[in-house]
């Protein structure tokens, strides 16, 4: 079967955590076409909803249809929504003409909801607000491609979510959507051992248990693990979550007392203090050169524990010149014995952020 999915920001990382995702677990696919909005892919029989469930750069499955030979709407409402959302330049008269024939011939009256945003999709939260699964049906219309939406990234629940675990700390907290990803770019499989050696508040570790895998957090903060234990509490509570978790307080600079081996790593460092405007250049080559020998010893440290993969955020200075400044990252890996995947890094962006991350995927 043929799927249309559609991506957020930073679709390549996006579409790497796709392929990231279904490779290690064995799910055979064959990519048929991608944009920076988009791509489709060729897959077998899932369960999609768990699937996006799990997957952070992902925000619609929509299964292709063969529209002139699909009943789109099988409820049993006479008065529904429906939605066209549109990732290309395709011209969708056609289909909307179609659309209004069928909902004629099956009396029913049918309203389309377009975006409040001046975009030709609707967002997930559009469609959810607008009860189309539920009460309706969306098309995804990518190219020569026609879909049916059948998974829907969630970001109610993604928000419910981080607003009522017990312990907040919003200006040092990874969004949940991050921390997907870069579980997902670990390659971490259902009930692996993953470890966040600078755990924090247990945002990550948090998301790796719902995604089924065992978790070991190292923070020297007495704060944060005493924060981390109590949300991964929560969790467990909330969400039935069985899997399991330990939580020390320690230095990462030392991981290997710690722990002894662990399956896959993925983790945001320390990156530096919070910068509230851009930084110029003398101030950005002092933060990263204050950086440089805790990124080698934590590097040195996981090439000893690490079975397979390890995922590591590093940051990126934007001057306002336009200039980006780093760490030297190659020089890091040659001291530290380990590999990067080839591509990296990819860089992830955030609204409103003053600094850019790398995203590198390692192996030992």
């Amino acid at each position: 079967m043929e799927y249309i999915l559609t991506f957020g920001r930073n679709p390549e990382l996006s579409l790497l955590e796709l392929k990231i995702f279904l490779n290690s677990r064995n799910i055979g696919f064959k990519l048929l076409d991608f944009s920076e909005l988009a791509a489709v892919l060729e897959l077998p029989e899932l369960d999609f909803e768990d699937m996006i469930s799990k997957l952070g750069g992902t925000l619609k499955i929509a299964r292709v249809i063969d529209i002139n030979n699909e009943e789109l709407y099988s409820g049993t409402g006479k008065k529904i929504k429906y939605g066209i959302s549109v990732y290309s330049d395709t011209d969708t008269s056609q289909i909307k003409a179609f659309v209004k024939k069928q909902m004629k011939s099956f009396r029913l009256k049918a309203m389309l909801k377009s975006s409040k945003r001046s975009l030709p999709f609707l967002s997930p939260t559009e469609v959810l607000n607008f009860r189309l699964t539920n009460e309706g049906f969306e098309l995804v219309v990518f190219k020569k491609y026609i879909g049916k939406t059948i998974a829907l990234y969630n970001p109610k629940e993604i928000e419910k979510r981080d607003l009522t675990r017990p312990k907040q700390r919003p200006k040092h907290m990874i969004s949940i959507r991050l921390a997907r990803i870069l579980i997902n770019l670990s390659g971490a499989v259902e009930d692996s051992v993953l470890l966040d050696p600078f755990c924090g508040y247990g945002i990550l570790l948090q998301e790796a248990m719902l995604m089924g895998l065992n978790v070991f957090g190292i923070d020297r903060s007495y704060e944060c693990v005493n924060a981390s234990e109590i949300n991964i509490r929560w969790l467990k509570k909330k969400y039935n979550v069985k899997k399991r978790s330990k939580i020390v307080r320690g230095d990462s600079q030392e991981l290997s007392k710690y722990i002894k081996k662990v399956d896959y790593v993925a983790t945001e460092p320390y990156m530096g203090p919070l910068i509230k405007k851009l930084p110029t250049k003398g101030e950005a080559i002092k933060i990263l050169k204050e950086l440089e020998p805790m990124y080698l010893r934590v590097l040195k440290e996981l090439k000893k524990v690490v079975r397979k993969n390890i995922v590591i955020i590093a940051p990126r200075f934007r001057l306002y010149t336009g200039q980006r400044l780093s760490l030297d990252f190659d020089k890091l890996l040659k001291e530290s014995r380990l590999k990067a995947m080839r591509g990296m890094p990819l860089i992830y962006t955030a609204p409103k952020s003053k600094m850019e991350r790398e995203i590198w995927i390692l192996s030992t």
